[in-house]
């Protein structure tokens, strides 16, 4: 952990913290302008399963239509998002479950009802998810709902979990679980659920639905309901915390670096955050945000933007006053992430910035991209 101020040296740290803190603030302003079937999945550790994504409607056949979002569209782009989950899933060990994936489509393409449940059958699936949006004649109409073709089966337990994860992620009207005569439900020969996250007519849900990051998040929970369908903890994969932005290599030749061990849970392990080839013995601030920044400042860059939150003052030790042996660990732990008010899914961007007499005044670490894990 980063070492403290020396009593003596109180007013003199309080000084470059301002002199810092000034020059973030400035920096921040100049980024500112710039039918089912008893058939089960396979069961048992190793288990792959076989997943077929549906995203409704294509070419010829838009689907519902309303407040400027066209279904076949949103649809296709939630589709391929859970799709690049899945996939990322089964490489993640570090929790999850493994999947083999087939869409009914991947662009816009016209696909009849019998080509996709004939796909599902002949591979033969696991499992068939088919992602829709809704619409009714009047706008008053909102909420999610989610459908299998009967209760009491394993489709209704992957329906109703769909139904909960996408709740969860819109916060949208609970229209219930239900079951229906689709012939997406009625003729696939294994566990099969529908989804229809809102209602595109709706001004209400067409505001959700269409902000930014929602069809992330609806990916997500699409996600999230077919790891707990499997028996797994809903587990948000991640191939690691990567590295972007570019720092500021001071006169005497220290290339500040940061890098982060694992990626920061909500309800798992702390993270730590560690910077290194840092100026020794200098004050500094530890800066994320939720915001990707890349603003040429300080002869390096300004990796982080909009609202940004900063731990308090910190100390990068080392050997020399003026030497590349500073480094700082900063932990970040589940507390701290839950007091930002962080959700699942969200990328958060942190980089490092400390004094530096020997520059223009401040140096930059690069900076280092994590995403939020449950």
């Amino acid at each position: 952990m980063l070492g403290g101020v020396e009593n003596s040296d109180r007013q003199r740290a309080a000084l470059r913290a301002a002199t810092l803190t000034g020059a973030l603030a400035a920096a921040l302003a100049l980024s500112g302008r710039q039918a089912d079937s008893a058939a089960s999945a396979p069961a048992g550790a190793g288990a792959t399963y076989r997943v077929v994504i549906d995203p409704g409607h294509g070419g010829t056949d838009p689907g519902a239509i309303g407040n400027g979002i066209v279904e076949k569209e949103i649809n296709l782009e939630v589709a391929l998002k859970l799709r690049d989950l899945l996939v990322l899933d089964t490489g993640d060990g570090g929790g999850g479950a493994a999947w083999d994936v087939l869409m009914t489509r991947t662009d816009d393409a016209s696909v009849s009802l019998g080509s996709r449940t004939s796909l599902a059958n002949s591979w033969p699936a696991d499992y068939f998810v088919s992602i829709h949006h809704n619409a009714f004649s009047s706008s008053s109409a909102n909420g999610t709902e989610s459908f299998s073709f009967s209760e009491g089966s394993t489709s209704a337990f992957v329906r109703d979990n769909l139904q909960s994860e996408l709740l969860a992620a819109h916060g949208l009207l609970d229209r219930g679980s239900k079951t229906a005569n689709f012939f997406v439900l009625r003729e696939t020969a294994m566990p099969a659920a529908l989804t229809e996250a809102g209602f595109l007519s709706s001004p209400v849900d067409a505001a959700v639905l269409s902000a930014p990051g929602s069809t992330d998040r609806a990916a997500q929970a699409h996600l999230f309901a077919l790891q707990r369908s499997v028996g797994v903890a809903p587990y948000l994969p991640s191939d690691g915390p990567s590295n972007y932005c570019v720092n500021t290599v001071n006169p005497i030749g220290c290339s500040p670096t940061i890098s982060a061990t694992g990626s920061p849970s909500l309800s798992g392990p702390a993270v730590q955050i560690v910077g290194d080839q840092i100026l020794s013995r200098q004050f500094g601030l530890m800066i994320w945000s939720r915001t990707q920044a890349a603003t040429p400042f300080f002869g390096g860059t300004l990796c982080v933007g909009g609202s940004i939150v900063r731990t308090p003052i910190q100390f990068s030790n080392g050997f020399g006053p003026q030497d590349c042996s500073g480094r700082f660990e900063f932990t970040m732990d589940a507390a701290f992430l839950g007091a930002s008010g962080v959700a699942p899914g969200e990328e958060i961007f942190a980089q490092y910035w400390f004094r530096d007499p020997t520059a223009l005044g401040v140096g930059l670490t690069d900076g280092v991209r994590l995403t939020i894990r449950p």
